[in-house]
């Protein structure tokens, strides 16, 4: 979908002024106390414009883009990422699939697929939100984050869009990997798979009889251990530190996650999550609550990123893939779907990064030590902590640690390195 140019009187001097595709999208996202939103241009994309498939690595967008993975991996389960299943028509950004004869992954015949990556990286405290139509075929539609060594990685949207069961969901996830030997957590909780009322086959829903729907999606990365999902404007999943809050239908859902023996817990297919509290409205508070009463970690609870959560710079990913999982279960597309322009293509209409900045432009701070405290009420939060066990405070050390804490993103204080 393309806007009209607007025109000021600057084009009268041969200037014109340009409308994005997201003008009059508010952020739904809170920036934080005194913060506003500032758009971030170098990695934000109307797609308003023509790349032509082509058959090696590009660039394109005027150099925000190329057109595969970041690294040379090719893809997971039976995907071979292809530079030219990539291109833009001048409204969206165009991603399709198609068959692949060969069978050296998992025995049987893979699937072509487009892959793009970002130049510009982001960081929290960062929004990204995208206006996606995901494929109508029994693969995953993807947008997602991923640091450069491939260990953290935070899902914008997973939706397998004719996949049988799951193409009832959007799946809304991140990962924790050590890539020797390759370990991967991931929340596995019933909650991480949203549905929304009405809609049982979300490509169905996006191909709408060929006059393309789409969906809104975005992440609000507030600080290492703090991530919000937003669908359509709507606040739906909240992670923070060691607990989750969901909204199924009209309920708030606070929960958090169990080990026995140092694994999680789990039953049925799923996590094992207690339910702590409900209601109608989400509540931070609540959420917190839940928090303290939770002694597993939701975003990292084998500790892969060794207590610290979620602070490297990540990439911007966006593709379409064949799982293993899915193609192992036999929920793999038919050679008739994927010659089937109707079904195999993903069009992403707009991605848009802000960045929080103080009210009158100053850049925001990023949550350090414990999200959302400065550091006269850290302090004082610490001092009091350090009371409570009978620990001697040492004001400057923590003083220091403090800013060291908000130089590096290194997150919350452990309290290992406390001095005795």
């Amino acid at each position: 979908m393309k806007k009209e140019y607007l025109v000021s009187a600057l084009a009268v001097v041969g200037m014109n002024v340009w409308a994005a595709d997201w003008d009059g999208v508010a952020v739904p996202a809170d920036a934080g106390p005194n913060n506003t939103w500032e758009l971030q241009t170098a990695p934000s994309d109307d797609f308003n414009y023509e790349f032509k498939a082509a058959s090696s690595k590009a660039n394109f967008g005027n150099h925000k883009w190329y057109n595969f993975y970041h690294n040379e991996w090719d893809g997971p389960g039976t995907t071979y990422w292809q530079f030219d299943h990539v291109s833009v028509d001048g409204t969206d950004l165009v991603i399709k699939a198609s068959r692949n004869p060969s069978t050296v992954k998992m025995g049987v015949p893979g699937v072509n697929a487009g892959c793009i990556t970002s130049h510009s990286k982001v960081k929290y405290p960062v929004f990204v939100e995208a206006s996606v139509s995901v494929a109508d075929i029994a693969l995953a539609s993807d947008v997602w984050l991923l640091s450069m060594d491939d260990t953290q990685e935070i899902d914008i949207i997973e939706c397998y869009g004719g996949a049988n069961y799951f193409q009832e969901f959007i799946h809304l996830s991140h990962h924790s990997f050590i890539r020797h030997p390759f370990t991967d957590y991931q929340p596995k909780d019933e909650n991480s798979w949203w549905a929304k009322p009405g809609v049982t086959n979300w490509g169905a829903y996006c191909f709408n009889r060929g006059n393309r729907k789409y969906i809104r999606i975005g992440v609000n990365w507030i600080g290492p251990k703090h991530f919000e999902y937003y669908i359509d404007g709507e606040l739906v999943r909240v992670l923070y530190d060691k607990a989750f809050a969901t909204k199924k239908g009209t309920t708030w859902h606070y929960t958090y996650p169990t080990m026995s023996n140092g694994k999680l817990d789990s039953g049925g297919g799923y996590q094992t999550v207690v339910e702590l509290a409900t209601g109608t409205e989400y509540s931070f508070e609540i959420l917190k609550g839940t928090s303290n009463a939770s002694s597993t970690s939701v975003i990292d609870p084998y500790n892969y990123q060794r207590g610290h959560g979620f602070t490297k710079e990540l990439d911007i990913i966006i593709n379409v893939e064949s799982q293993d999982w899915h193609v192992a279960a036999g929920r793999t597309p038919s050679d008739a779907d994927l010659k089937n322009p109707d079904k195999n293509t993903m069009k992403v209409d707009w991605i848009r990064v802000y960045k929080p900045v103080m009210k009158g432009g100053a850049a925001a701070k990023a949550p350090s030590a414990e999200p959302g405290k400065p550091k006269s009420s850290w302090m004082a939060f610490m001092e009091d902590d350090c009371k409570k066990k009978g620990q001697t405070f040492h004001a400057k050390w923590f003083s220091d640690r403090f800013d060291r804490l908000d130089r590096n993103g290194d997150g919350i204080l452990q309290d290992s390195e406390r001095p005795k």
